[in-house]
């Protein structure tokens, strides 16, 4: 029988293969596969090829899992999704690493740096203005947990065994939703990364971003809940609800996600290939930082005081775990879905 687990473990193959591959397209050109770049060299040679390389490779990989995540339809559990993906994210990486390591390559033999003129700048508005998190965007999701708590008491059935008293479904909504708004609370306190030929442009877009992601994600959330709400009436048999409907509000929900990401992500990269020519014309870059960042992915700076900091690859943020209230975050972000499966159980 095909469960709503089975079906999302199925449909996140080809949506995360797609997110992936469609990666570098929305990367900033200053930081290709996470290697800052001056702007003189932001269209070098090797990165277009790297770039190209990694788009057939990865388009390649996602084809092969999800021809085989849906050959073996109705053949295997629900954990068999979770393995091709688990095999895709790895393969992808190792794409993803190839192109990285040889772009660094380049850049040390070339000495990218040598002869640079570098600035750094800073949104003094940041603190002064900071841009707040839309409340009212929250209020579906808080709608539909309403909804659950109504249903739940008058057609779910009576308290089972455990404290959760047969409150799994809200329990989960409100995890759901309170674990994005920390985290897009650590996203609207992270600085921008701005652009030192061009900073108040710079900073707009990232501002425009941030809202475009933030209001994406909470509906985002909002859809999810709405899943959970319809596989509790599945389970409390208030409606027969079949497990492609349950699913589809949260599948809607990623897609939101990440057709906003990519929207995002490319009317960022197109602005900012604008202001590379501005950059040489000034003869001024950012500075070489990639001695903070691990594989262009992990960001490590015991020295700065954020939590969160733009990623480099693709659209989002990533911790900053040289700083220890950032390793506090993912140690909760970790403990939280353990405590809850304990004390469902």
């Amino acid at each position: 029988m095909t469960t709503p687990a089975m079906l999302a473990g199925y449909f996140t193959v080809p949506l995360f293969g797609a997110m992936l591959c469609a990666g570098p397209a929305v990367t900033r050109p200053a930081v290709p596969f996470g290697v800052r770049a001056p702007a003189d060299r932001a269209a070098a040679s090797v990165i277009r090829r790297e770039r190209d390389t990694y788009m057939r490779y990865t388009a390649a990989v996602t084809a092969c899992a999800t021809a085989a995540v849906f050959l073996s339809w109705g053949h295997g559990s629900w954990w068999l999704g979770r393995i091709i993906l688990l095999l895709e994210l790895a393969a992808e990486l190792a794409c993803y690493w190839r192109a990285h390591r040889r772009i660094a390559e380049a850049k040390r033999a070339g000495r990218w740096f040598a002869g640079q003129r570098t600035a750094v700048v800073a949104d003094t508005r940041w603190r002064t203005e900071p841009e707040r998190l839309p409340v009212r965007w929250l209020v579906p999701a808080l709608a539909v947990i309403a909804a659950t708590v109504s249903l739940r008491v008058a057609y779910g059935p009576p308290a089972a065994r455990g404290p959760a008293g047969g409150l799994a479904v809200v329990i989960g909504q409100a995890y759901v939703t309170m674990l994005w708004t920390q985290l897009m609370l650590l996203f609207h306190r992270s600085r921008p990364d701005l652009d030192p030929a061009d900073p108040v442009s710079s900073g707009q877009r990232y501002r425009r971003l941030l809202r475009a992601y933030t209001r994406a994600l909470l509906v985002m959330v909002a859809l999810v809940d709405l899943t959970l709400l319809l596989d509790g009436c599945r389970v409390w048999l208030v409606a027969r609800v079949p497990p492609p409907l349950v699913l589809l509000p949260s599948m809607a929900g990623l897609l939101t996600m990440i057709g906003t990401a990519l929207w995002a992500g490319r009317d960022r990269t197109e602005a900012e290939t604008a202001r590379l020519g501005r950059a040489r014309a000034a003869g001024v870059t950012a500075p070489d930082d990639d001695r903070w960042w691990k594989g262009g992915l992990i960001y490590v700076h015991h020295d700065d005081p954020a939590i969160m900091v733009p990623a480099r690859f693709g659209v989002g943020w990533t911790f900053n775990l040289g700083n220890p209230s950032a390793w506090l975050a993912v140690a909760g972000i970790v403990a939280a879905p353990i405590g809850l499966a304990l004390l469902l159980r």
